[in-house]
């Protein structure tokens, strides 16, 4: 980058007053994006309230109506191809591809910023840039890391105001003075000049030609999982003693919750699903049946990501939910599969001092009921919007009516604030963090994975998690899998060797770490139909967990894990699971899909050590993985052998 001559000395004047060890930065980036303004967002909501009016007044927002989802609630579109993550162009630039791994694609980073430089000169010119700071959540915990985004996007900046810490912000930067930094535009929305790049040894991240969440809210992914990944690893790997404060230690793509018990029992969940595999429903999800009638409640921390550290002279894994709000898929969202975040819409936090905002919706079908406009989404539980006086339009801004194939689009979103979910439990900011006590992995499997097992060791876990996968349709029986360790495979920021190292190193570092169980919810029947119920029944499975745990119970073993006995888990008055036989099915493994999966796990353990089968042209470079991980697949191997002889 070259710095501009002079900067005007409104914008001089508004870099002054940033901290001092950010200025250079700023200034740089001013001169190359040229824009007309540059404001600092301050984390007071009566700027907001001014940016929302700005864009409702461009035709950007619409105003819903305050009577249906409380004040400030606001419907958006996106371009139509700019409405999800894009991985191909998504990078890691480092100098050493073997520094990026083998499912990262990679840049050399003098490379990926000269291309970069050209698109950046001068994509401002008629905008403000926004200088947001940001910070994970809760600001004061040992384990707190803040970062800036510079964007062009006041859409950007609005829904950041819901869904992150924005207000800590600079209290926490004028002592942090290395911290992760975004560079964002949404530029022209080009598709072919869309780039998501991070830079790991400067902690810093350029996107630009996209105004989607993934890809433009930096707090999310680019920052919560990649730029922090990359310092928490650093941070993992020079702590050498189980008592020594490093900071941030873990942070991973994970749901946070409890289920809480009748005379102060408590046991705290860490979910890493992959996508479209319940982790919003499990995070917020009300527990029902002999569960609840036995006086157990679930309680929500969080639905996405999850940081911490080991705490000092304790010897577990503490962690928070290190964001404030929600970001979130409608499509599927009802009252039965997200009963609290359907409560959350209709009744959205009171308007108190520095209000975030309500909920801001985009992509849904808009509609306008004689003056009321809301919103609608697909598989909400609620009929298509007809009748006198009500006009619907889909996505993409064309009048619609029940007929129309194009509704909805399939990743539309919502924003919202943590706070407004009903059964947010008082610990979700807590600086001290929560003691992880569970760590529950899964996917969407027809046969193979039973409801729940159990691994047995720490370095078991660590295999069948780096070993995680989802089916990707209900046809998808007997075809390779996608593996997705821990649910994080796109925002692993580094070698998936070193990811595997440090979670093993976890047990030298974290003398009392999580109990790691694998869950399932979808085995389907011969036919293809499902066999468990899910959402509210799934707590009855953690249940028989934390029964478990606590020596209770004891459970069996199979090759892929410890098993209960189906009289463990209640299932009066399911629909799908009726019967003791239906049960025992899915509470051990398949063994046609064992064997598979043996193969399977040798084909993909091999792709991360010498390279990806498919797809490897453009990404970083493999390494050997720890021996501990062969190990423990040698293992798996032979029980798997002696279970189907």
């Amino acid at each position: 980058m070259t710095a501009q001559a002079t900067l005007t000395d409104a914008i001089e004047s508004t870099i002054a007053k940033l901290p001092a060890h950010m200025q250079d930065w700023v200034r740089k980036e001013v001169a190359l994006c040229k824009p007309d303004n540059v404001e600092v967002i301050t984390g007071k909501a009566d700027q907001i309230i001014r940016l929302e009016n700005e864009l409702e007044a461009s035709g950007d927002y619409t105003r819903l109506d305050e009577n249906v989802y409380g004040k400030r609630t606001f419907y958006a579109r996106s371009d139509k191809n700019d409405v999800a993550r894009v991985e191909e162009r998504t990078v890691i630039c480092t100098e050493d591809p073997v520094d990026a791994g083998p499912l990262n694609f990679w840049v050399k980073p003098e490379e990926m910023h000269a291309k970069l430089d050209k698109l950046y000169d001068g994509v401002m010119k008629g905008r403000t840039m926004y200088v947001m700071p940001f910070v994970t959540n809760p600001a004061d915990s040992q384990f707190a890391t803040a970062g800036v985004q510079l964007t062009d996007s006041a859409n950007v900046v609005c829904n950041l105001f819901r869904m992150s810490n924005i207000k800590d912000g600079w209290r926490i930067l004028e002592k942090q003075t290395r911290f992760p930094r975004i560079c964002h535009s949404y530029g022209t929305l080009s598709k072919e000049d869309r780039w998501i790049t991070h830079f790991p040894a400067e902690l810093y991240s350029r996107t630009i030609n996209s105004d989607y969440g993934g890809n433009a809210l930096g707090p999310k992914k680019i920052f919560g999982l990649r730029l922090v990944g990359i310092q928490a690893l650093e941070n993992a790997k020079r702590k050498s003693t189980p008592d020594e404060d490093v900071g941030i230690e873990v942070v991973e793509h994970m749901a946070l919750f409890a289920l809480e018990y009748p005379g102060g029992r408590r046991v705290n969940f860490g979910a890493a699903f992959p996508s479209m595999c319940g982790k919003t429903n499990i995070a917020t999800g009300v527990t029902e049946g002999p569960i609840a009638k036995a006086g157990i409640k679930q309680v929500a921390l969080g639905d996405d990501i999850i940081g911490g550290a080991t705490k000092k002279g304790d010897g577990r894994l503490y962690v928070n939910n290190i964001e404030a709000g929600m970001f979130g898929v409608t499509k599927g969202m009802s009252d039965f599969a997200n009963k609290m975040l359907m409560e959350a819409l209709r009744n959205p936090l009171p308007e108190v001092e520095n209000f975030e905002g309500g909920p801001i919706f985009t992509n849904q079908v808009f509609v306008d009921d004689n003056g009321s406009k809301r919103v609608w989404w697909s598989d909400s539980g609620e009929d298509f919007p007809a009748g006198d006086g009500i006009t619907t339009w889909n996505w993409l801004g064309e009048e619609i009516d029940a007929s129309a194939e194009e509704k909805d689009q399939k990743n539309a979103r919502v924003t919202m604030p943590i706070r407004s979910v009903p059964n947010l439990d008082a610990d979700y900011d807590n600086v001290e963090g929560v003691p992880l006590d569970v760590a529950l992995i899964g996917g969407r499997s027809s046969k193979l994975h039973p409801l729940i097992s159990r691994a047995r060791t720490w370095n078991e876990a660590v295999y069948h998690a780096l070993c995680q996968f989802s089916e990707p349709t209900a046809a998808a029986v007997g075809q390779k899998p996608r593996y997705d360790p821990m649910a994080n495979r796109p925002f692993i920021s580094f070698n998936i060797s070193d990811y595997a190292e440090k979670w093993l190193e976890m047990a030298e570092k974290t003398p009392k770490p999580p109990a790691v169980y694998s869950v399932n919810w979808f085995r389907r029947n011969d036919d293809g139909k499902f066999i468990w119920d899910g959402f509210g029944a799934n707590y009855r499975v953690l249940d028989a967990a934390v029964r478990q745990l606590d020596g209770a119970d004891q459970w069996k073993e199979t090759p892929i894990g410890l098993v209960p006995k189906p009289e463990y888990i209640d299932i009066s008055g399911l629909k799908f699971t009726t019967t003791t036989e239906q049960l025992a099915e899915i509470l051990v493994p398949d063994k046609e899909a064992l064997l598979r999966e043996v193969a399977n796990r040798e084909g993909w353990l091999n792709e991360l050590e010498n390279g990806l089968e498919s797809g490897s042209e453009g990404r970083g470079a493999p390494k050997k993985l720890p021996q501990a991980i062969w190990d423990e697949h040698k293992a798996f191997k032979k029980r798997v052998a002696e279970y189907c002889a």
